[in-house]
């Protein structure tokens, strides 16, 4: 099998990075810009989507979009760790790896205020700007939309991977889609059930509470900086959550994958800060053995070739 700098094969880095020039493609648009048959084009997709690269557009239903890179790819290398597999990257090609990432979570922020940028889905504004948040986000969700933002899985797992807390307010009406409801209870699996309220008047996403992502009706993202409008959407948000009841459909299961991620997290972490194996393990009340083996499985991952070169690279490529 072919590699690429992405650790896909090469007709699939091809399609994604095709993805990635335009805000939406359909399937037929795809197989003559890249000639391919529709089948294969078909058939490539669906892997992609299976490993949370491509995503349908929120935009149009029949069409489908890149997941941004700054999501996507830090995702791939968490799952190879926990897989305890390698993407099989050359020490140059993950270098490759994370400049992309890094240049990815750059990307002008124009787009979001409509100013030009080529790429102006909604979802994939959210994604950048979520790669840049430091402590938490609030999402409020009007209605359900495939596709959207608010019901993305790589945004959530970046969000829980890097320690951030994570909370959704949702209309009750949005627990009328199945495949909402499926997410939600997804959702509670990973320690963050979204709550119900009678009904949420806007649709948006705010950082830190530095800053926010709002969806007017036409599916255009507006960014909203410091000021009235901020203060006044983050106590909007409280209220809404503060006041939002708790799912009791939403079953939490014991022992999902999730409960792995915590302890991962904090071995990349503390290896950044050069800690020793015996002290991460004291740190996190844990066996040495167990140390080690997330070590050993992040240095493959990474294709690091010391402990510390692990941890900074996790840290650049998004991963902590």
């Amino acid at each position: 099998m072919a590699l690429s700098v992405t650790g896909l094969e090469a007709c699939a880095e091809l399609l994604y990075r095709k993805l990635l020039q335009r805000t939406h493609w359909r399937t037929q648009e795809l197989a003559r810009a890249v000639k391919c048959s529709a089948g294969e084009v078909a058939q490539t997709l669906q892997a992609l989507r299976d490993e949370g690269l491509v995503d349908v557009s929120a935009d149009d239903p029949t069409s489908f979009r890149a997941v941004e890179p700054c999501v996507a790819f830090p995702a791939l290398l968490a799952r190879a760790m926990f897989e305890g597999r390698t993407l099989g990257l050359s020490p140059v090609e993950a270098d490759r790896f994370i400049a992309l990432h890094e240049r990815a979570a750059e990307r002008d922020e124009g787009v979001a205020r409509g100013s030009g940028g080529h790429r102006t889905d909604a979802s994939s504004v959210v994604e950048r700007m979520v790669a840049k948040v430091e402590k938490d986000v609030t999402f409020l969700v009007p209605g359900y939309v495939d596709g959207g933002f608010a019901f993305s899985r790589p945004i959530v797992d970046l969000g829980l991977r890097r320690g951030i807390r994570l909370r959704a307010v949702w209309a009750s009406s949005v627990f009328d889609a199945d495949d909402a409801m499926d997410h939600a209870q997804w959702l509670a699996q990973q320690d963050v059930p979204p709550r119900m309220a009678d009904a949420v008047p806007v649709c948006a996403m705010i950082m830190d509470g530095a800053a926010a992502v709002v969806i007017d009706h036409s599916r255009t993202p507006r960014m909203v900086r410091p000021g009235a409008e901020l203060e006044s959407l983050c106590s909007l948000a409280e209220r809404l959550w503060e006041r939002g009841a708790e799912v009791r459909r939403l079953r939490r299961t014991p022992g999902t994958g999730a409960a792995q991620r915590p302890r991962m997290q904090m071995v990349l972490r503390l290896l950044a800060d050069g800690l020793t194996d015996d002290a991460i393990a004291r740190r996190l009340g844990c066996s040495v053995r167990t140390v080690r083996n997330d070590v050993a499985a992040a240095m493959a991952a990474l294709d690091a070739r010391s402990r510390f070169q692990a941890g900074a690279r996790a840290m650049r490529a998004g991963l902590i």
